[in-house]
């Protein structure tokens, strides 16, 4: 393929040469090329360079490769010591608040937070070991709250049972789901309980108890406030506010709106979809496998199907209100960011969040 040189050369108070690949096979006037600013190959050169396949690539990156997820059983004793003293969000008096990472288990046996404490104590300085008020499950990122006063704990404790006596919600939580809730806002109202299935302890929906159940504690009533902050295609940032306990609660409620969250492998299988329509599943005709994600979405976030198990849940505990120093100050509200992978997601998946 025979290609034509063209120099022109001119002389003036700005000297300049411009140099033109025509294409023979264009229909264009060859002289067209003379007045283009853009030449044909410009876009092409563009693209083969290997600064523009970096940028790409880097587009391209999902977020088990860059921030990636932190695995906690990989972590020594001192990385782990060291990831907890530089998540410190509060500090002050006998509280102290951090932010812990997904997979960090509250109890039982190593690795998990309590454990660490005498660890902690060490490394932070303090004059006593400190104990857990309140924390964030075990596959949950966000809050842990700490005290080394046994009568703060205490006080903290009975503001908080108090204000769910009140339906006051003390804690709020952040989801990326897959679905949209509707309406927008409102309460998930659906009772709960645990149930062995498929050799598994978990929890299960109970629209309908009886009252014998619910006064053997069988099922227990359950409420999660939820408004959706932004939606994009297939997809939500929910906040949620429960205003009861019971384990699992906000991952089966989300379940229950045909919207789980991401990256929860064990509800999410209980949401179908039937030409693009997601159905409720029966509970005990599904066994927990890694979530099924939709193309368009696995497209936007850089991944396949065979690497969502390594997808972490997204679900983060922002911030928690604790109750003042005496009944005359307003309750101190303490906030944890959510982690990096969860905020690269966001952007991902085009959610914002004010």
């Amino acid at each position: 393929m025979r290609h034509l040189f063209r120099f022109r050369c001119a002389l003036s108070s700005r000297r300049w040469i411009q140099l033109i690949f025509e294409d023979p096979k264009s229909s264009r006037c060859p002289e067209a090329h003379l007045y283009s600013t853009v030449t044909w190959y410009h876009s092409y050169l563009q693209k083969a360079s290997p600064k523009y396949r970096q940028e790409k690539k880097i587009q391209r990156v999902n977020i088990l490769q860059d921030p990636g997820i932190p695995i906690v059983d990989r972590l020594s004793r001192n990385e782990l010591i060291e990831l907890l003293k530089n998540s410190i969000v509060y500090r002050e008096g006998a509280l102290l608040a951090l932010s812990k990472p997904c997979g960090l288990s509250i109890t039982g046996q190593e690795p998990s937070l309590n454990t660490l404490l005498p660890d902690l104590r060490k490394a932070l300085c303090l004059s006593e070991t400190p104990h857990i008020v309140t924390a964030a499950q075990r596959d949950l990122s966000g809050l842990v709250l700490l005290s080394n006063c046994h009568q703060t704990t205490r006080i903290i404790e009975a503001a908080i049972l108090q204000a769910r006596k009140a339906q006051i919600p003390v804690a709020t939580y952040w989801a990326v789901t897959v679905g949209t809730l509707h309406p927008s806002e409102g309460e998930i109202k659906m009772p709960l309980k645990i149930s062995r299935i498929h050799e598994r302890q978990l929890v299960i929906p109970a629209p309908d108890p009886a009252p014998g159940n619910l006064q053997r504690k069988e099922v227990k009533k359950a409420v999660t406030r939820y408004r959706v902050l932004d939606s994009a295609e297939g997809c939500s940032l929910v906040q949620l506010q429960p205003l009861s306990t019971f384990q699992d609660q906000l991952r089966v409620h989300l379940s229950v709106k045909l919207s789980p969250a991401l990256g929860d492998h064990v509800y999410s299988s209980r949401v179908g979809c039937i030409l693009g329509v997601p159905i409720s599943l029966p509970v005990d005709s599904v066994e927990p496998h890694p979530q099924v994600l939709q193309e368009k979405l696995l497209r936007k976030m850089h991944l396949t199907q065979q690497q969502m198990h390594q997808v972490p849940l997204h679900l983060h505990l922002q911030s928690l209100q604790i109750p003042g120093k005496n009944k005359e100050l307003s309750p101190i509200t303490v906030t944890a960011n959510p982690p990096q992978y969860f905020v690269k997601t966001l952007r991902l998946l085009g959610l914002t969040s004010s």
